[in-house]
């Protein structure tokens, strides 16, 4: 049994080297004899199409303006009167904290205020006899009924009373001060919709604290969004930054629209390029009366830089690089049974199609889409029927 299978893989060897050697003739006999070797290849034709530069670019939005509404003190909050979604108008109160302190804060320095007021009133009566009294000891003294030091006595009196007046006047001034200030505290447990420019109403983003919960010192509340308009935040490499203009129309999908699109213009162009990504964050404005964008979603943002209207095209399959770097595509010669190598200049490419610069002469003509990189210039086709390639972006029939 042993001795079966040795022979048995000698045999196995011998056809094999015999197999080898006889292919290998073969193949030289073919090379000698000049038989021509021919290549299967798919084509499509040259065509003229409207072709465009567009660059869809990523991004999320982000609303036109925000801020946390938040306390300027302390407190508990007694109450918060809007929540996520409300719609909220300028000076409404959103949020409110508990004010006892706050009241009798007022209450104490309203006190004050009429104590102040008092003292005030009676250092004026005293001033108003101070004066009285001056008049009648300069008469005296004119008359030289008193002395000398008895009228500096009275003149004294009079400035220390002009004094006292002076000094409670200062105290009212004062008082009405720190009433005003206890008042602004007050004030501030009554948390306002408060912002400058903008339509008169706004949204309500976020709610971060509940009733009851103690609330420090800036701590936010609420946020309040203005989103009749938005921004698209998108990220343009360094390639394409110069392109950018302010104005410039942009065309803004997302998914949670899918059938939608909505328009945009380039608003904010940064003039600094980040260092490590080497994209520039430019912001685009979008008309939001509907309030359907919401901040957070992403988006993509499709840019028209450039088109070329009834260009000359070829898939962009068919241009191929050779060794000495030149780029170019196979024509099919009008038979069919031979591809030559033309040099072409390439333009815009555009939904798999590419425009043939200086290639007006060659709209109609076939070339090769699949099999090329086999070719070799004048080398012999054959072509296999497939279908058409899909159409560039507006093709011209």
């Amino acid at each position: 049994m042993r001795k079966t299978i040795i022979v048995l893989a000698l045999a196995a060897c011998v056809g094999f080297v015999g197999w080898k050697y006889w292919n290998t003739e073969a193949i030289g006999q073919n090379s000698s004899s000049g038989v021509v070797q021919t290549v299967a290849v798919e084509t499509a034709e040259i065509r003229r199409a409207d072709l465009y530069d567009v660059m869809v670019f990523t991004g999320s939005i982000k609303a036109e303006e925000r801020y946390d509404a938040a306390p300027k003190i302390s407190g508990i909050i007694r109450a918060i009167n809007f929540d996520v979604g409300d719609t909220v108008r300028r000076g409404d109160v959103l949020a409110m904290l508990d004010d006892d302190e706050y009241v009798l804060e007022v209450e104490r320095e309203e006190a004050s205020l009429k104590v102040a007021q008092a003292t005030a009133n009676d250092a004026e009566s005293q001033l108003a006899l101070s004066v009285r009294d001056y008049a009648r000891a300069e008469n005296l003294r004119r008359e030289m009924v008193i002395s000398a030091q008895e009228f500096d006595r009275y003149d004294a009196s009079l400035k220390a009373q002009q004094a006292k007046l002076e000094t409670a006047l200062a105290q009212v001034r004062l008082a009405e001060a720190t009433l005003n200030a206890a008042k602004v505290r007050l004030g501030y447990t009554q948390i306002r919709a408060d912002w400058n420019k903008g339509p008169e109403t706004r949204v309500i983003g976020r709610r971060f604290m509940d009733a009851g919960a103690q609330a420090a010192v800036n701590t936010p509340i609420l946020s309040v969004l203005d989103i009749s308009s938005v921004r698209a935040v998108i990220a343009v490499n360094e390639k394409r930054y110069p392109m950018i203009t302010i104005g410039g129309a942009v065309r803004i999908a997302t998914d949670a629209f899918p059938d939608r699109s909505f328009a945009g213009r380039i608003a904010r162009i940064p003039q600094e390029i980040d260092v490590l990504t080497r994209q520039a964050e430019v912001e685009v404005q979008i008309d939001n009366r509907d309030l359907a964008l919401k901040p957070g979603m992403f988006i993509r943002a499709s840019i028209e830089f450039s088109r070329s209207l009834d260009a000359v095209a070829a898939p962009l399959a068919a241009v191929v690089r050779r060794d000495d770097g030149g780029r170019g595509v196979y024509l099919v010669e009008p038979d069919r049974s031979r591809a030559v190598f033309r040099p072409v200049s390439e333009g815009i490419a555009d939904n798999g199609w590419v425009e043939l610069l200086g290639g007006g002469d060659l709209a109609g003509r076939e070339v090769v889409v699949l099999g090329q990189h086999l070719l070799k210039d004048g080398m012999a086709i054959r072509v296999a029927e497939v279908g058409n390639p899909p159409s560039a972006g507006k093709a011209n029939s």
